[in-house]
C-alpha cells in the first residue's frame, strides 16, 4: 500500500513539474495578420498634400494679333500627389472664383476680370473649380541641383469639359518640402471657351459679322486661343501615408 501511495506522489510531482515546464515554455505565435497589414503598409505609396496658401497660379492670355496681354493670379483650392518611385500621379483644384487681373488698376481691372469670370469665359459662378488629374510622370533627366525635369500626364477639366494635357515641369522631390514649377499651356477652345476665337472669324453668326467692319479689322480684336498658365506649387512637410 504504501508503494502505490508513492507511486502516486511520485506521478503526481511530474505531472506538476510538467505543467509547470510548458507553462513557462510557451512559444509566441506570430500574428499573420499584423505581417500581412505592415505588408500592405509598405506597398502603399505616400501622399504629398499641396500648400494653398503658398502654391501659385499666374495665368496670361491676350490678343492674338496685337502685343496686348493680360495677366493675373489663381488660387489653388486643394491638391493631393501619390509619390511611387519617383513617379507622381494626382488631382490639382483650382478655384476659379479666385481669378484676378495683376496688371490693370480700377475699374479696367474690374471690368477685365468680370469679363473673365462670365458665361463668355470661364462662367465662374456655374463651374467654381478647375481641376488637373495627373495620371503618370517621366523623368526626362535628373539636373545638377538634384531636382528633376519630369514630362507630366493627365487630363484636365475646366467648365465641365476634359482633355488630355501634357507638360513639363521641373520638381524638387527629395526635400522634405517639395516644388514643382513650369509653364501649362491649354487650348481653350478645348473648353467651350470660344468667345472672339479665331475659329469663328468667317462665321457671319458670331459677333464679328456685328462688327460691321472688315476682317482685317476684325482680327485685332481676336483673343488668343491659348491660355498660359505658370505654376510653383509648394507641398506642406513631409509626406503622409494613406
Amino acid at each position: 500500500m504504501k508503494k502505490i501511495l508513492i507511486i502516486i506522489l511520485i506521478s503526481n510531482f511530474a505531472f506538476g513539474q510538467l505543467l509547470n515546464r510548458s507553462e513557462k515554455e510557451v512559444i509566441p505565435v506570430k500574428k499573420f495578420a499584423n505581417t500581412s497589414n505592415q505588408i500592405e503598409e509598405s506597398l502603399i505609396s505616400p501622399m504629398i498634400i499641396l500648400d494653398p496658401g503658398k502654391s501659385q497660379f499666374i495665368w496670361n492670355g491676350g490678343l492674338k494679333f496685337g502685343p496686348k496681354t493680360h495677366n493675373g493670379k489663381l488660387r489653388l483650392l486643394n491638391g493631393n500627389i501619390n509619390l511611387d518611385n519617383q513617379n507622381i500621379s494626382g488631382d490639382v483644384v483650382i478655384n476659379m472664383l479666385s481669378l484676378t487681373n495683376s496688371e490693370l488698376v480700377g475699374t479696367s481691372s474690374e471690368r477685365l476680370v468680370g469679363h473673365l469670370r462670365s458665361a463668355d469665359f470661364f462662367d465662374v459662378e456655374k463651374y467654381p473649380t478647375a481641376k488637373l488629374s495627373i495620371e503618370n510622370s517621366k523623368i526626362i533627366e535628373k539636373l545638377n541641383d538634384g531636382k528633376y525635369k519630369m514630362l507630366i500626364d493627365g487630363a484636365m477639366t475646366v467648365k465641365s469639359k476634359t482633355n488630355p494635357i501634357s507638360f513639363e515641369a521641373i520638381i524638387d522631390l527629395d526635400s522634405d518640402v517639395k516644388t514643382a514649377n513650369g509653364i501649362l499651356v491649354f487650348n481653350r477652345n478645348d473648353f467651350d471657351i470660344q468667345y472672339r476665337s479665331e475659329m469663328h472669324l468667317d462665321d457671319p453668326k458670331t459677333f464679328w459679322n456685328r462688327l460691321q467692319t472688315t476682317r482685317d479689322t476684325a482680327k485685332d480684336k481676336v483673343i488668343n486661343e491659348e491660355i498660359e498658365i505658370r505654376f510653383n506649387v509648394v507641398s506642406m512637410p513631409g509626406m503622409l501615408s494613406k
